[in-house]
């Protein structure tokens, strides 16, 4: 299996070729940055995957494409009594890409690296203390998206998005971060008991993989390729 022979160099690599590439690639390259991130998911983490039956993240699309639609350039298409901009359109659907690649890199890293693996490589270039709360944000996602995912649909049951929606919003975003700041603090507490500080962190062992350096090198000259080019 792939993912069980790429360690937390190459997982990061993968993390931040997608990520460069969402934001270097001009244009419709965003598709490209999309499809590489998806088949960086697919090889090494498919779980990654997943974040796209997540109905949180497509109603945050949703919005992020309709504004761009109603509100960037000059509107010269009409639907119905609504006016769109051709510019607006095609901005909207390239955040939209870009986005998505950014939702699949970001799950990749947390679904593939631990808060330890990700703490002890940023502790090696001497981030002392940062590497463990970078690991702990990035492995809270998945506990978050499925937090709010279980207060949505307890809601719905109840029928609670019926009447009074703003409050009952309003209370699901409550319970959502206070779900999110409670696994923080466990994690915190478990970290104190083990003996964990920023003083006296010592770097843990990074797990190599075979993979690793074919993987960051192919990927730095696939990112600079298509970023220099004209």
């Amino acid at each position: 299996m792939l993912a069980a022979r790429l360690g937390t160099p190459g997982a990061l690599a993968c993390l931040l070729a997608s990520l460069l590439a969402a934001v270097l690639w001009r244009g419709w390259h965003a598709a490209l940055a999309l499809v590489l991130a998806a088949a960086l998911a697919a090889l090494f983490h498919p779980s990654a995957l997943l974040v796209l039956r997540s109905r949180a993240s497509w109603v945050f699309l949703a919005v992020l494409f309709v504004s761009s639609a109603l509100w960037m350039g000059t509107p010269d298409l009409r639907l119905g009594f609504v006016g769109l901009s051709r510019e607006g359109l095609a901005a909207g659907t390239q955040m939209v890409l870009r986005a998505l690649t950014i939702f699949i890199a970001t799950h990749g890293l947390s679904a593939s690296t631990s808060p330890g693996e990700l703490a002890g490589l940023l502790e090696r270039v001497g981030v002392k203390g940062l590497g463990f709360t970078v690991g702990v944000a990035f492995n809270l996602l998945p506990a978050l998206e499925r937090s709010a995912q279980r207060t949505w649909d307890t809601l719905r049951m109840r029928g609670g998005l019926r009447r009074r929606r703003r409050m009952v919003l309003r209370l699901a975003t409550l319970t959502v971060m206070s779900n999110a700041l409670r696994r923080a603090d466990e994690i915190a507490i478990a970290a104190e008991v083990r003996g964990f500080g920023p003083e006296h962190a010592r770097p843990l062992p990074l797990r190599r993989g075979a993979l690793d350096l074919p993987v960051i090198l192919v990927l730095l000259g696939l990112v600079a390729l298509l970023a220099l080019r004209p």
